[in-house]
């Protein structure tokens, strides 16, 4: 069984006759959202799914936090501007777009994210909690937390290393204002009214304002009061989170106690998820900059196969986002399992891992990745230049792999610019000078069978091992032969190591383009 399956099951056990189920994910628009972020999303959006093919209702909410405050610059922020830092301890919603394109940061923020849902097709039922609190839908609940502030204050302390304090605890209030006069968070409740309607506050500006809660709307929960608050509002049913957040003294289990035992709130269904991270970048983090968002994601992989990768994975399971040639890997994994689920093939698993990813059910199967890569650079990733070759050797390159070839385009000259490889325009003779006997026999072997055969895939590609390889030679020595004289022909054709696949380079590309860079 699927791991969204299991997740739904346990929902469904937990409140067997709901109308209808909420799965629920929240972001905080503190910067650009990274590929880690949509985990929280696409994880109850799978819940979602499996609840459906269960005949039940469900619908994914998803939460823009865009009523958190600002806490730190982003470093890709800092690049463009060089005042932000006016505007810590606002709310995002309320902060100017530094691009000068949306009307806050947080919006610019929040529709990049979801042009990227769109396209991946997952379209939520959306909560802007900026609009939420000052629309004063939780006014309810801002009074009901004044009233059992020290209630809420008992339950932290329960997860607090140091000793309640009398005097913290009467004077606790879980609430951030954000100052009328300067828009900053940098304020201190002093006290409220004995209906809980109202509130005195002192803020560093130095102003002090009495306000009545239910007219004043520029005051938000703390998290984890807001974040029960919002479960019980929203009767949310299945909520993931980071894996820290499950900690003994994390956000959920803190929030949870919360719920239970100050606002009668039972808690959603939760599941962990574990960190995703890109090679060579590390950890990602929308409130630095240090990130690769889904739309950097989407121009190099499909948007069925980032959905696969999720489905695949159970959430607790890492994995990175690599753009070397492990992107072959995936490309070449997706297509043949895509392959075994058309053709009825697929284990249980698998099976459910394709229905929940396909966006299409019907969508073709596709020119191979690492093929188009292998011959797209020589032609300049012309598709006309490029289904004339693949044509050549019986592969045949259609309307819809075009996007597919876009992909491989973006790869290799933003990720791999080292992949573009290029024909030398005459002879690499100081490369030749320096080769062995044995491998200017091999070259001349070569030539000679390019030059007098039409060249097709499959017998190029046993002529060059009957040239390479030595049948007194064990596997291993065989392979290290390989890479030698691999390297010897891509310096000559190439002036690289590296290049790409021989046999399918001779056999698509007309071999009197090449030939004069073999004849010695």
């Amino acid at each position: 069984m699927h791991w969204a399956e299991k997740i739904a099951e346990e929902v469904i056990a937990r409140n067997p006759n709901k109308e209808e189920y909420v799965c629920a994910a929240g972001i905080s628009p503190s910067g650009s959202v990274h590929i880690g972020n949509f985990r929280d999303v696409v994880t109850s959006y799978y819940v979602v799914l499996a609840l459906r093919n269960m005949g039940k209702k469900a619908r994914l909410l998803f939460s823009w936090d865009e009523f958190d405050r600002l806490r730190k610059v982003p470093s890709n922020i800092a690049k463009i501007t060089d005042n932000f830092e006016q505007y810590l301890g606002m709310p995002y919603a309320n902060i100017p777009d530094p691009h000068g394109v949306c009307s806050s940061y947080a919006e610019y923020n929040e529709k990049e994210f979801e042009a990227s849902l769109k396209e991946l097709a997952i379209e939520p039922d959306y909560r802007y909690q900026a609009k939420m609190y000052t629309s004063g839908k939780y006014q309810d609940g801002i009074v009901n937390a004044i009233l059992k502030r020290k209630e809420i204050y008992d339950v932290l302390m329960e997860f607090k290393t140091q000793d309640s304090d009398e005097g913290e605890r009467e004077n606790y209030y879980p609430l951030n204002v954000y100052c009328q006069d300067c828009g900053k968070d940098t304020t201190k409740v002093i006290s409220s009214s004995a209906n809980g309607e109202e509130i005195t506050y002192t803020c560093k500006c130095g102003a002090t304002h009495t306000v009545n809660v239910r007219e004043y709307h520029n005051i938000k929960l703390v998290w984890k009061v807001d974040w029960p608050m919002r479960w019980g509002y929203e009767g949310v049913d299945f909520e993931p989170g980071g894996i820290d957040h499950a900690a003994s003294s994390g956000s959920f289990v803190v929030s949870s106690a919360v719920a239970r035992q100050v606002l009668g709130v039972e808690p959603p269904l939760f599941q962990g998820y574990g960190w995703l991270s890109i090679a060579g970048l590390g950890d990602m983090h929308s409130s630095t900059g240090n990130n690769i968002t889904p739309d950097t994601v989407l121009k190099v992989y499909e948007p069925d196969m980032i959905r696969w990768l999720f489905a695949k994975y159970e959430p607790k399971a890492p994995f990175s986002f690599n753009f070397d040639d492990t992107i072959i890997r995936h490309y070449s994994e997706f297509d043949k399992g895509l392959t075994q689920y058309k053709n009825g093939e697929s284990d249980e698993y698998n099976t459910s891992v394709y229905k929940l990813s396909l966006i299409d059910e019907n969508r073709a199967t596709k020119v191979p990745f690492g093929v188009l890569s292998s011959v797209a650079t020589i032609v300049d990733f012309n598709p006309t230049a490029v289904k004339d070759i693949l044509a050549k050797v019986g592969v045949e390159f259609k309307a819809e792999d075009e996007s597919r070839l876009e992909r491989v385009k973006h790869w290799i000259t933003v990720h791999q610019p080292s992949k573009l490889y290029k024909l030398l325009t005459a002879k690499n003779q100081e490369f030749y000078n320096g080769l062995e006997e044995e491998e200017r026999v091999a070259v001349k072997k070569l030539y000679d069978y390019c030059l007098n055969n039409e060249i097709n895939e499959k017998d190029v590609q046993q002529y060059l091992y009957t040239v390479i390889n030595d049948e007194n030679l064990s596997k291993k020595e065989n392979m290290a032969r390989q890479q030698k004289f691999f390297k010897v022909f891509y310096n000559l054709l190439f002036g690289t190591d590296m290049g790409p696949r021989l046999y399918l380079f001779l056999a698509a590309i007309d071999k009197n383009e090449y030939l004069p860079l073999l004849n010695f």
